[in-house]
């Protein structure tokens, strides 16, 4: 199962091709923020497949279980930064930081 509860928190296990990973934005009462969406698939796809969906396309929130959700540009930043450093850390196999 690619999404988890373990111990009171979501876990996410990629690496299978089951976890679809969707930004957006999410529309809230008085602005719209950046939103990435993790919704699992009924099946196994390749993982890194694109799936095209139609511009203006929305989901109704109870489809994405788990959300990271942006109020400024810079959050996005930390966090592309900590995913290049883990993945510098899997291809090395060092785990400090």
């Amino acid at each position: 199962m690619p999404i988890q509860n373990i111990e009171g928190t979501k876990q996410l296990h990629f690496g299978f091709g089951d976890i679809e990973v969707a930004p957006g934005l999410l529309e809230l009462e008085d602005e719209s923020v950046g939103v990435v969406a993790f919704l699992q698939n009924v099946k196994e796809n390749p993982i890194g497949l694109y799936t095209d969906y139609p511009e203006g396309k929305s989901v109704d929130i109870s489809e994405t279980p788990v959300r990271m959700v942006f109020e400024k540009v810079e959050s996005i930043d930390v966090v592309i930064w900590a995913l290049e450093k883990a993945k510098k850390m899997m291809l090395s196999g060092t785990v400090k930081i």
